[in-house]
């Protein structure tokens, strides 16, 4: 998008100075050429004031000889007296082909007429000899406004950049979205849009957990307490036959219902939180770990990463990026000199164990670490211990 904006302000940058070169050599143009005629007018005026003061009334017109004293080196000079009788002369630059198109203007004293024309390539020449300072003048004025371009379109292009950044975390599953501040309506309407959206896939997360957690409690707990009271109840030796039997297909009705209600929480806990978002942890994981390298490396810490289990596993990445990115926030506040960073992958959940050689505080007093709880939680799986050796942080997050 930059791009385009930055070459949209220099097409829209030479189209203007070009049609400003152009007018303003217009401009100079006509000044040249309205100089030009009041200079004629003037030279004419002249020439017919010092020969109508000079000639009697009824002298004929003076020779071309007499005449050349009057004629500019590019002019021509033609006098018409009073009996109709006239002469030409011509300077020594003047060329025949000049006539046309040239400028004339004349004057009249004392019955003498003088006409002179002057070549427009007088004019001309004034219009070349601005050209170059007027081409060089639009070109640094195209040179200003291209960098003006390119910060408009910097300026302009950056959030949107940023929502899409933020557009492609929510496609892979976080909701912890970086949206510009910016004062450009349109990218504050679409950043509302997506931090509506972020809280949506939240808030459908947290719904998704809490309905498995009563599930698990209101129906698999009477469903456990009632298969221990029909097993009971078959092993009893007094028991009649007919009831044996009654409670033994109750039993199994039981645990087969049992079955259904967790193969139905399993689905719930286990279906991606981005459909269409999976990655296999063979890409995942090592892209983590350079993130997490070229952070750790910029204060000093080493990192010794690995990857267990299943990588041909895959899994919504967004979720385990965000938590991450926030143990990561937590780990260099923890001061270590040295980390640790394990994930192995499951059939069923993803474990992650974190340790920080030589960390100094506890790794729960940390603010970044609560917000990766909260995810944690929210994801329906769960952290334990913190990020100091030997233990370190476990977290254990299904794989959806």
């Amino acid at each position: 998008m930059r791009s385009r904006l930055t070459l949209a302000f220099g097409l829209l940058a030479v189209l203007l100075v070009g049609a400003f070169v152009a007018f303003r050599t217009v401009s100079i143009s006509d000044l040249a050429e309205d100089e030009l005629r009041r200079q004629v007018q003037r030279e004419a005026l002249v020439v017919a004031t010092l020969l109508g003061q000079g000639l009697e009334p009824d002298a004929p017109a003076p020779a071309a000889a007499a005449l050349e004293p009057f004629a500019v080196p590019d002019r021509a000079v033609v006098v018409t007296v009073a009996d109709g009788s006239s002469s030409r002369v011509t300077g020594q630059l003047w060329r025949e082909s000049d006539a046309e198109g040239a400028v004339a203007a004349s004057a009249t004293v004392d019955g003498v007429v003088v006409e002179v024309s002057a070549p427009m390539r007088d004019a001309e020449s004034t219009v070349s000899a601005a050209l170059p300072s007027l081409l060089a003048l639009g070109g640094i004025l195209v040179v200003v406004a291209v960098l003006v371009g390119v910060l408009v379109a910097t300026r302009l292009a950056r959030p949107f950049a940023e929502l899409a950044e933020a557009a492609n975390a929510l496609a892979r599953g976080r909701f912890d979205l970086r949206l510009p501040d910016t004062s450009i309506g349109e990218a504050r309407a679409i950043g509302e849009a997506l931090d509506g959206a972020a809280a949506q896939l939240r808030g459908s997360l947290e719904r998704e957990r809490d309905l498995a957690l009563r599930a698990s409690h209101e129906l698999r707990t009477p469903l456990t307490s009632l298969s221990l009271a029909l097993h009971d109840l078959v092993d009893r030796d007094d028991a009649p036959a007919d009831l044996v039997e009654a409670a033994a297909l109750a039993a199994r009705t039981v645990e087969r219902l049992d079955k259904a209600v967790g193969d139905v929480l399993e689905e719930t806990r286990s279906h991606p939180v981005v459909a269409g978002a999976h990655l296999p942890l063979s890409l995942v994981v090592p892209a983590l770990a350079q993130r997490w390298a070229d952070t750790l490396s910029l204060a000093g810490v080493e990192l010794e990463a690995e990857l267990d289990g299943d990588a041909t596993l895959s899994l919504t990445p967004g979720p385990l990026e965000q938590v991450l990115d926030d143990v990561l926030l937590a780990v260099l506040a923890c001061s270590g000199h040295r980390v640790g960073l394990s994930v192995e992958g499951a059939e069923r959940h993803l474990r992650v164990e974190v340790r920080v050689a030589g960390a100094q505080p506890a790794a729960r007093d940390v603010p970044a670490l609560e917000r990766a709880r909260g995810v944690v939680e929210t994801l329906g799986g769960r952290m334990s211990g913190d990020l100091r050796e030997p233990a370190g942080l476990a977290v254990v997050l299904p794989r959806r």
